[in-house]
């Protein structure tokens, strides 16, 4: 599968509130799939693509977390407001880019071990806060005024990569819910619905955006595309009646999680679908994490939603990394039930 469209968004900056390079992006492909395409106050693009059957709709959202700047100290240096939650252990001395008149690159400024206390001081051994952290451009002070103030957007400026198993980059969260929607909208060989597209605004701030375009939609299925947590890795203790969401097993059919209870019929429809197709999946019940889906489903009158996941390792990090089998195993599946919703009941 070419991964090109999925390496643009990865590319493409969107914190939190600060989308639009993203919308600008997923609107052209949204044109390629002849949506009727727009965009709702709070920023979410909504394509419409007409047909018979029920009224669905594929969503995923569009941001990033990142910072806003909060502060630009008389030397140049700034400081920044974490955006969606971020462990400040993954923050220091990354290279960042500051989208101020024009993207700066930048970094975390960091300690050298040499001035570090020794023994047991606190300094030495925990990480600092971010809010206490800085980003240094290497500009003087007078350029930096010029070109950033406060409430512009910062990422982590980690360019994606990929070999022939993975695909490495920051925001997979949600891109990749992004690009499996468009691929498997290319890939349905006849959609049995009338079907809406929503790349959705503000999940990392908290689901801000879902509930607003679900409510203009008014859809009586709603599948939310993400990228979930793969808890595969060494050292990770989870609670005994927890199972683990592992990478190469599929993507996660999750029944609950901290802010929804899926739609039983519908995740019972994609676990026959995927078992029908036999296409890798992992059913999931969980008690932590929330998806669009949580705000998506009470949203109007209420809807019948589910959610469908890429497992993905370091969510939230300057990298995290999907497994290229897992993300096209979930466009197969999305793409089955394109083709078969009108059957759900």
């Amino acid at each position: 599968m070419d991964f090109s469209l999925l390496q643009q968004l990865v590319d493409t900056p969107g914190v939190s509130g600060r989308e639009e390079r993203v919308r600008e992006l997923m609107a052209q492909q949204f044109a390629g799939l002849k949506a009727q395409c727009q965009t709702d106050a709070m920023g979410s693009l909504i394509g419409h693509i007409p047909g018979k059957g029920p009224r669905v709709v594929l969503m995923a959202h569009m941001d990033e977390v990142g910072f806003l700047v909060s502060k630009i100290e008389p030397q140049g240096f700034i400081r920044v407001m974490p955006v969606g939650g971020i462990d400040p252990r993954v923050f220091g001395a990354q290279k960042v880019m500051v989208h101020g008149r024009k993207d700066l690159p930048g970094m975390v400024g960091s300690v050298p071990p040499h001035l570090l206390k020794k023994g047991d001081g606190k300094e030495s051994k925990e990480a600092l806060p971010i809010e206490e952290s800085f980003i240094d451009l290497g500009l003087p002070a007078e350029e930096v005024a010029a070109l950033v103030k406060v409430g512009d957007p910062v990422t982590f400026a980690t360019p994606g990569w990929q070999n022939d198993r993975s695909f490495f980059s920051k925001a997979i969260d949600d891109r990749v819910g992004l690009f499996v929607m468009i691929k498997a909208v290319e890939q349905a060989k006849n959609i049995n619905c009338d079907l809406f597209l929503i790349a959705s605004t503000q999940e990392e701030y908290g689901l801000r955006g879902a509930g607003p375009a679900i409510y203009a939609t008014l859809p009586q299925i709603a599948l939310v595309l993400e990228g979930t947590v793969a808890s595969d890795t060494p050292g990770l203790r989870l609670p005994p009646n927890i199972v683990s969401t592992a990478q190469g097993k599929g993507p996660e059919i999750r029944l609950t999680d901290r802010g929804m209870i899926a739609h039983r019929p519908l995740a019972d429809f994609l676990v026959n679908l995927a078992e029908t197709a036999k296409i890798p999946h992992q059913v999931i019940v969980k008690n932590t994490g929330a998806t669009d889906a949580a705000a998506g489903q009470t949203a109007g009158p209420g809807v019948k939603v589910g959610a469908l996941s890429v497992p993905v390792r370091y969510l939230h990090a300057p990298v995290a990394l999907a497994n290229k089998a897992d993300i096209i195993s979930t466009i197969e599946l999305v793409a089955a039930f394109l083709e078969r919703v009108s059957e759900l009941k």
